[in-house]
């Protein structure tokens, strides 16, 4: 059979199950069985050619083909274990077994089930055995079914599953070829972006499952999701909604957060005790561990982000130290990967507790600083700056320092009582606050810089603040750090464009640039987290082009997306006065305008 008659026949076959509908059975179980058979050494056999592709572009769409397998497989994996399930699969008698694995069942006749004791005591004890898994990893199958797909009534017929409306993103991945953007094309790859992947449904799934009671449906009393967020919606509802959100940063964010707000507002995590805790010592490096409330967090938080900018002096002074290991000391690295959001706010209460401390008796000098970690190539790059980043549109970072403690200034008031690990804790939060006025030695300044409304302002009871980094502040800690704080105030129209802001004693750069990393979050590309201390600012209208350095067209961007911008590779369009991107056809076949909701407030 030449290729073209055999594409013909799989498109028919395909399109007379589409109008058939996905509730009648078009083809037989024998029929059924043998086409899966075809495809899966079609599928074999496939892979093999792809391997030999030499054009770049035959690979990139192959690599979009083998995602959405993947997923389909993920979802057909699910659907196989709830179908073993509800059909009773494991109590058939032992011949039937033998028979199917052999090849040789007659599905014309009914099926035969053990008379006496069962071969298999359940389903997932099946699937274990019959697919060589370990049995954890069947049973969450079944779970997973129980939970996206389909659950079991007392009467052993299928059900509505726990999570419909989950239920319902993790069922797209039936048709993947559904989004593809050209469907004369024989060979036109599925959009992925725009379709859910059944992995990400069945992690969501699993992390609010934790949050609802015993599943009772089997022993006849229907259960369904009950856990509700703040707004009294359920939390399936706000989790539905974010899987909406296309970059799957910003959508791992809002979903980490969404869990995270709920384990808080229940009381599900242990708060672990503040202080600053001895940890182990390998091989000579000293391990310590610090625990900081949210105020206290957002000054580590950008401490570390302007040591970590190279183009300041006490960015670049600060990362002398691991650019120039001392001989005696390895070098160390930062692990190779990170865990998502996700899997950080869901797996957190199910670790054990880290950095119980070791040494409580009265600690005397430490015993020296760890190495520094080296710095993340991903951002830092030792290539000079391009022309179009330097110049008068774009002044050094270190050009305007934040402001230091004056000399005369009073350190803060230590606690009168507090545990050992709280005082070296405040000693050294002390030292990070005051700058030893008689040292000439480029110091970082910690920066924070909070969100409030300014109906929470004329309410300090309620006073709530977010910082720039994210970080939440409750109303006590936002009400402390008000008294000694320089006020920035930015005053917004009903489209989220600053009208007016108040001028503190900075040069104009300054306040422009806190203006608009204040309106933006950070960087305009959606998806992108890169930190809002390392942003390059980009003229909407270049400068050599007669463009004006103002706030309505100051444009945030990391450095590497700046770049971009420069290359032609994204677009930067102006919508009611605020900057949006339009990202390359390949990544939205839509070309709409989009914002960066990563670091999206509200």
């Amino acid at each position: 059979m030449e290729l073209l008659q055999l594409s013909r026949t799989i498109a028919a076959l395909a399109d007379q199950m589409a109008d058939q509908g996905d509730d009648e059975q078009l083809l037989s179980a024998p029929q059924l069985l043998q086409a899966q058979s075809l495809c899966l050494k079609l599928m074999a056999r496939l892979s093999r050619q792809a391997e030999h592709l030499a054009d770049p572009r035959a690979a990139v769409a192959y690599a979009q083909f083998a995602e959405s397998f993947s997923r389909q497989a993920t979802r057909s994996n699910i659907v196989a274990a709830s179908l073993v399930e509800t059909t009773a699969a494991h109590a058939l008698h032992l011949q039937e077994f033998d028979d199917l694995c052999a090849g040789r069942t007659d599905f014309s006749a009914e099926p035969r089930f053990a008379a006496g004791r069962t071969v298999y005591q359940d389903a997932a004890n099946l699937l274990a055995n019959l697919l060589d898994l370990n049995y954890f990893e069947a049973s969450r199958r079944v779970d997973d079914a129980h939970r996206v797909h389909a659950r079991r009534e007392v009467s052993g017929a299928a059900c509505a599953p726990r999570f419909t409306m989950l239920a319902e993103h993790f069922a797209t991945a039936s048709n993947p070829l559904a989004a593809s953007s050209n469907a004369s094309s024989p060979w036109s790859p599925p959009d992925l972006h725009h379709l859910r992947d059944p992995r990400e449904v069945l992690k969501i799934a699993r992390a609010l499952d934790k949050f609802e009671p015993e599943d009772t449906t089997f022993d006849g009393i229907l259960t369904s999701a009950t856990a509700t967020a703040p707004d009294g919606a359920l939390l399936e509802e706000h989790a539905s909604a974010l899987l909406a959100e296309i970059p799957v940063r910003t959508r791992q964010k809002h979903l980490a957060t969404l869990i995270k707000e709920y384990k808080d507002a229940h009381a599900q995590t242990r708060t672990p005790p503040l202080g600053l805790f001895r940890g182990r010592v390998v091989n000579g490096v000293h391990e310590f561990i610090v625990r900081v409330c949210a105020l206290d967090a957002e000054l580590w938080i950008s401490l570390i982000a302007q040591a970590d900018n190279k183009r300041t002096q006490a960015g670049a002074a600060a990362r002398q130290a691991s650019e120039n290991p001392q001989p005696d000391q390895p070098e160390q690295s930062e692990p190779s990967g990170n865990p998502g959001p996700l899997e950080e706010a869901t797996s957190h209460e199910d670790s054990p507790d880290q950095g119980t401390p070791v040494d409580e008796q009265t600690a005397g000098e430490l015993p020296g600083e760890p190495p520094s970690e080296a710095p993340d190539e991903l951002w830092h790059s030792d290539d000079p700056l391009p022309e179009w980043a330097g110049g008068e549109d774009s002044p050094p970072s270190d050009a305007d320092p934040p402001d230091r403690t004056a000399p005369g200034a009073a350190a803060p008031t230590m606690p009168g009582s507090c545990t050992i690990p709280e005082r070296r804790l405040n000693a050294l939060n002390a030292v990070l606050r005051n700058t030893d006025p008689e040292n000439s030695t480029k110091r970082i300044t910690p920066e924070i810089v909070v969100h409030a409304s300014y109906e929470d302002l004329n309410d300090l009871a309620s006073l709530h603040g977010i910082t720039a980094h994210g970080v939440k502040l409750s109303a006590p800690e936002l009400r402390t750090m008000l008294c000694e704080a320089k006020v920035l105030s930015p005053i917004y129209n009903a489209d989220g464009v600053i009208m007016d802001i108040g001028r503190d004693a900075r040069l104009f750069p300054r306040w422009m640039k806190l203006a608009a990393r204040d309106r933006d979050g950070g960087c305009l590309v959606p998806g992108c987290t890169a930190e809002p201390a390392l942003l390059e600012f980009h003229h909407f209208k270049p400068w050599s082009k007669g463009g004006h350095t103002r706030l309505q067209d100051c444009c945030p961007l990391c450095s590497t997306h700046h770049v971009m911008v420069h290359g032609g590779y994204l677009r930067l369009v102006k919508i009611k006065g605020l900057p949006y991107v339009i990202l390359p056809r390949h990544l939205d076949r839509e070309q709409q305008p989009r914002r960066n909701s990563y670091f999206a407030r509200t």
